[in-house]
């Protein structure tokens, strides 16, 4: 599980790992809280990182500056979802620590 900050390139290499949810959640929620490592100085979206193979699902992520990944909508007991590793630009604005 990483995500590699490539500041001279001005991109974001994601790769996370899958999970499965054991709770109902009917809202955004952090999946990922890191304890070290850099930060951006403001929240970044990472669109679209897991697949939920029920349903055609699919959940977006934000990284922010706290350094949680967080997960929009909710999620069933059991779901299953699945991570594809992602390749983005750094947006404009956002540097890192």
């Amino acid at each position: 599980m990483q995500i590699v900050v490539d500041e001279r390139n001005r991109l974001l290499h994601v790769d996370l790992s899958g999970f499965k949810s054991t709770v109902n959640l009917s809202h955004d929620y952090p999946v990922f809280q890191y304890a070290s490592g850099v930060k951006p100085s403001k929240a970044v979206s990472l669109g679209c990182l897991w697949a939920l193979p029920v349903g055609n699902w699919a959940k977006q992520a934000t990284w922010n500056a706290n350094g949680t990944i967080m997960v929009f909508g909710g999620l069933s007991n059991g779901d299953r979802c699945m991570h594809t590793p992602r390749t983005l630009p750094i947006p404009d604005g956002v540097t890192f620590s």
